[in-house]
């Protein structure tokens, strides 16, 4: 297949994501990369996801190094290591391989490099200030990129309610308003600027402060919902009652 058709069969395989900075980086370089390699029999979906995967490995490890040198150097590998994981899924489409498995790869992925970056984030920040601020933001945002996915999860799964589905139509406003709800694509934006300006405590306290107020913000959205529904009662037993 030639490189136009290429180009022609990414673009109708596509699965455009809602994230602002997956919009406008990672994602169109990810399928300029593609348009190029995508016939590459030895570039599977799940071999980018474990190579995403070791690439935040191997920024938690220069950041946890101390060098400014490193540091910085850790926020553009940060940066490779989310265009990779935008070019597994759309292999998988372009391929028609998506698997079950490779979905558990990738969201496995997900929840084992995100705390490693932010401990090492941690860490570097305490050698620097040798204060006990840096290790507390480190325990918070842990704690915070654990309990929004779970909050999401369980408020779907039991009480079908769907956190901030009104900002996932595909209107300018909407698309661009979701840049505050701190999904994946702004993790690694922000923690990539933060290592860029060679400042690992800016990027706790970034992700702490913003994460912290969407989950606030979520968590009052679920205990307002829920306590308005009948005793032992969810939406979606709600909605098969009715039907």
């Amino acid at each position: 297949m030639g490189y136009q058709e290429r180009i022609q069969r990414l673009a109708e395989t596509s699965q455009p994501r809602q994230e602002w900075w997956s919009r406008v980086f990672a994602t169109p370089v990810a399928n300029m990369i593609l348009a190029m390699v995508a016939d590459c029999p030895r570039i599977t979906p799940n071999r980018l996801t474990f190579l995403s995967f070791f690439l935040a490995i191997a920024t938690s490890v220069l950041v946890f190094s101390g060098d400014s040198l490193s540091i910085i150097i850790a926020g553009m590998v940060l940066q490779v290591a989310y265009i990779v994981d935008c070019m597994d899924g759309q292999l998988a489409r372009y391929r028609k391989t998506a698997s079950k498995s490779g979905s558990f790869y990738d969201k496995w992925s997900d929840f084992v490099k995100f705390p490693f970056v932010l401990v090492a984030l941690a860490l570097a920040a305490f050698h620097r200030s040798n204060s006990v601020l840096p290790v507390v933001l480190g325990l918070v945002c842990v704690f915070l990129t654990v309990y929004l996915p779970y909050l999401k999860l369980f408020a779907d799964r039991e009480f079908g309610i769907r956190l901030w589905g009104g900002l996932s139509g595909g209107g300018f406003l909407q698309r661009n308003l979701r840049f505050f709800l701190f999904e994946e694509a702004q993790w690694y934006l922000l923690v990539s600027v933060s290592l860029l300006a060679n400042h690992p405590l800016s990027g706790l306290i970034l992700i702490a402060s913003t994460q912290g107020l969407v989950a606030i913000a979520r968590t009052w959205h679920v205990f307002r919902l829920v306590r308005i529904m009948p005793d032992g009662t969810g939406m979606s037993e709600i909605a098969q009652t009715e039907s």
